[in-house]
C-alpha cells in the first residue's frame, strides 16, 4: 500500500501533504490517519481518517461508509463524536461489520458559504474512488452516513443535482454517485425552525448561541427552501435509511416523518425507524438497535461487507461429518440423491455426533395431537419460564424430507426462552411420501388450531408469530401470506435462512422429491415460492437471518429487499462467518450461538417492547 511520508512539490495538491503509514488498530483493522483529500486555494487543507477491515484485500475489496459529522454546520470535526455515539462504539461497529469507514472534515459555515460543505463531501467521494484500489475499497459500493447537520449535508450531496457542473478538489473525472444514505436525525426542511438547544451531549450549538441555519445561510446565494432535502426528493434517489428519536428537542421528529412520506410518495427506496430518545438518541438505550438496523439496510443495498471466511469451528465440524460418510445428507459419494430413509438416518447420526442439541430452560414441554386434513398431526408445546402472552408456531427445516419434533426441539427451546413466547412445533407430513401440498396443508391446519386455542397460550392473538428454518422458513413465509389473505393479524414472521424461490435456489433432487413430477411448473406457485407472490404488501414484520456462506444467501437478500420495497418492516441479519444450519450449531460455534441469540432478541423486541 502506498503511503505519502515525504512532502511532495506544492503543485501536487493533496500529495504535497505527507501522512504517516498505516497502523493496525486494536480490532485488527488498518488505520490511515490525517490524509489530505482536498486543499482549495485560500482554505485550510481538509483531512480524512480511513479505517479498513483486516479482511479487505485486492481480491475482496470492501464497501465504504463516509461518515459525516454533525455540529450545526458550525462545530465539530472528523475526530469529535457526541458522547452517546462514542459510548456505543458506532464507528467501531461499522468496521466490525466489514465496511471501511472514512471520517471526513469539511469546511464549516463560518469558513465558507454553502455549497462549500457539500462540494467538500463530493470531493471526498471522488478522491476515495480515485484511490480505491490502493486502500482495497470497492468503488461500486459507497455510502454516506451522516448525523444531524452531517445527515443534511449527506442528503444534499446525494439528492441535489444542482452541483453537477461545480466541482472542487481532485479526481474531477471520477463518479460522485452514492449507493446508499444513512440519515440520523437530519434536518429535512430548513424553512422550519431548527432548535438552538437540545440534548446535553449534543454539540450542534456552540457557546456563541448563534442560530445554525442563519449562519449556514449567511453569505450564501441559496435560500432555506433550496437548502431543504425535502425539495430535492426524487424517485431515482439513492436508497435512504432514516432514524430519529421522537423526543428530539433540536430537530423535530416531524421533519423525518415528512421526509420519509415524501420519499415513499415519490417512489424512492426508503426505510424509517422512529425510536425513543432526544437528539443523538440521548435518554434511551436504543443506539445498538439503530446501528444494527442501519447496517442491515447497508447490507441490503450494498451487499455484505468484506466476506470473511467460514467459521473455523464449522469448517472442522463439516470435515468431520464428511469423513463419517453421512455428509452431505441428501447425496451419496457420486452426488446422486439418496432415498428419504437414508437421509433421515444420516440426519439423526450427524446431529447426535457432531452438533449436539443446545437446550434452553423452559417451564414445560408437552406433546399433543390435533386433527389435520389427512389425519392426526403431532405438535410439541414449549412454555417459557414465567409464562407469556406471545405464541410462536414453529416449522422445522430439513428440505421437506427430514426432520421432526425431536430434531428441532432445542431450537424451539431457544426461541421460547430468549423470545419469551410459547413455541408450538408442528410435525407436518414429509415428502416424498407426502409431496406438496401436504406439508402446507398441515401447517395451515395447525395455524387455525392455534388461533382457535389461543387462550391456552396467553390469550393474545396480536402476539402470534409464524416461524421456521430453511424449508420450515419457506412454510412460515407461505403461512404469513395466507394470514394476510385471510385477514389474520400476525405480530411477525421469523424466518431463519428460508427458501423463498424454488425456481432458482433449490437442489434438484430435493425439489423433485418435495414437488413430485410437476416440479418445474409448481416451482412458480406462490405456495411453493413465496417470493413469487403477486403482492407482498401488508405482510407481518419479518425477522430474516442468513449466513453469507449459505447457498440460500442470495435468495434471502432478494426476498428481504422485495419485502422492504413492498413496505414491510424487515430486520435482516447477515452473518459473515456462517452458513446454512447455524441456528442448530450453538454448541459448536460461538458465532452461531450469538447469531441465533441476536435473532431471538429481535423477535423479543417485536413481541414485548
Amino acid at each position: 500500500m502506498t503511503a505519502t511520508t515525504e512532502p511532495g512539490p506544492l503543485s501536487d495538491g493533496s500529495a504535497a501533504f505527507p501522512h504517516p503509514g498505516p497502523v493496525r488498530g486494536s480490532g485488527g483493522e488498518i488505520r490511515h490517519e490525517s490524509i489530505v483529500y482536498s486543499c482549495e486555494a485560500g482554505y485550510r487543507p481538509l483531512f480524512l481518517d480511513l479505517r479498513v477491515p483486516k479482511s479487505a484485500t485486492s481480491d475482496y475489496p470492501c464497501p465504504l461508509v463516509i461518515w459525516v459529522h454533525g455540529g450545526g454546520w458550525m462545530h465539530g470535526s472528523r475526530r469529535r463524536q457526541a458522547p452517546n455515539l462514542h459510548r456505543n462504539r458506532v464507528i467501531e461497529r461499522i468496521v466490525e461489520a466489514g465496511f471501511a469507514v472514512a471520517l471526513v472534515d469539511y469546511r464549516l459555515a463560518k469558513e465558507a458559504a454553502f455549497p462549500a460543505q457539500t462540494l467538500d463531501l463530493k470531493a471526498a467521494v471522488r478522491w476515495l474512488r480515485g484511490h480505491a484500489s490502493e486502500f482495497h475499497l470497492d468503488p461500486r459500493r459507497f455510502a454516506l452516513w451522516g448525523e444531524s447537520a452531517g445527515a443534511h449535508l449527506a442528503l444534499m450531496a446525494s439528492f441535489c443535482d444542482t452541483f453537477d457542473d461545480e466541482r472542487s478538489g481532485e479526481f474531477r473525472g471520477e463518479s460522485e454517485a452514492i449507493q446508499a444514505v444513512i440519515d440520523w436525525y437530519g434536518p429535512a426542511d430548513l424553512t422550519t425552525a431548527i432548535g438552538t438547544t437540545g440534548a446535553a451531549d449534543s454539540e450542534e450549538t456552540g457557546a456563541s448561541g448563534e442560530h445554525p441555519v442563519g449562519t449556514l445561510l449567511a453569505g450564501s446565494t441559496w435560500t432555506a427552501e433550496d437548502l431543504s432535502p425535502l425539495r430535492h426528493v426524487r424517485a431515482d434517489a439513492p436508497p435512504v435509511f432514516i432514524a430519529h428519536g421522537r423526543d428530539d428537542r433540536q430537530v423535530d421528529v416531524e421533519q423525518s416523518r415528512r421526509f420519509h412520506e415524501a420519499l415513499v410518495k415519490a417512489g424512492a427506496t426508503t426505510e424509517y425507524l422512529e425510536t425513543a430518545g432526544d437528539h443523538v438518541f440521548v435518554g434511551a438505550e436504543v443506539l445498538s438497535e439503530v446501528t444494527d438496523s442501519s447496517l442491515d439496510f447497508l447490507r441490503k443495498h450494498l451487499g455484505p461487507g468484506t466476506i470473511s471466511g467460514l467459521d473455523p469451528a464449522i469448517i472442522a465440524m463439516e470435515k468431520a461429518m464428511a469423513d463419517s460418510g453421512d455428509y452431505p445428507i441428501f447425496v451419496d459419494s457420486r452426488s446422486s440423491p439418496v432415498d428419504a430413509a437414508t437421509a433421515r438416518a444420516r440426519g439423526v447420526r450427524l446431529r447426535d455426533s457432531f452438533y449436539p442439541p443446545q437446550f434452553f430452560d423452559v417451564e414445560a414441554v408437552t406433546d399433543e395431537t390435533i386433527t389435520g386434513p389427512a389425519g392426526e398431526i403431532r405438535i410439541r408445546i414449549q412454555k417459557p419460564l414465567g409464562g407469556s402472552d406471545a405464541t410462536v408456531i414453529y416449522f422445522h427445516g430439513g428440505g421437506w424430507i427430514i426432520g421432526d419434533l425431536d430434531s428441532h426441539q432445542a431450537n424451539a427451546s431457544r426461541i421460547a426462552a430468549q423470545s419469551k413466547a410459547h413455541v408450538i412445533q408442528v410435525d407436518y407430513r414429509l415428502a416424498p411420501e407426502h409431496p406438496f401440498p401436504a406439508g402446507v396443508e398441515d401447517v395451515l391446519a395447525a395455524l387455525d388450531w392455534v388461533i382457535t386455542n389461543i387462550e391456552r397460550f396467553g390469550g393474545n392473538p396480536a402476539k402470534l408469530v409464524v416461524a421456521g428454518d430453511s424449508a420450515g422458513g419457506n412454510l412460515a413465509a407461505v403461512a404469513a401470506q395466507h394470514c394476510r389473505e385471510q385477514g389474520i393479524r400476525l405480530a411477525a414472521q421469523f424466518l431463519i435462512y428460508p427458501a423463498t424461490d424454488l425456481s432458482v435456489s433449490m437442489d434438484g433432487g430435493v425439489e423433485s422429491q418435495y414437488l413430485g413430477p410437476e416440479a418445474p411448473s409448481l416451482a412458480s406457485n406462490p405456495r411453493v415460492s413465496p417470493a413469487l407472490a403477486g403482492r407482498l404488501d401488508g405482510l407481518a414484520p419479518a425477522v430474516i437471518g442468513v449466513g453469507v456462506h449459505d447457498f440460500l444467501y442470495q435468495d434471502n437478500v432478494r426476498y428481504a429487499r422485495k419485502l422492504a420495497d413492498a413496505g414491510v418492516t424487515v430486520v435482516f441479519r447477515q452473518y459473515p462467518t456462517l452458513n446454512h444450519g447455524f441456528f442448530s450449531y450453538g454448541n459448536v460455534s460461538t458465532a452461531a450461538d450469538k447469531a441465533a441469540e441476536q435473532m431471538c432478541q429481535d423477535l423479543y423486541r417485536i413481541l414485548h417492547s
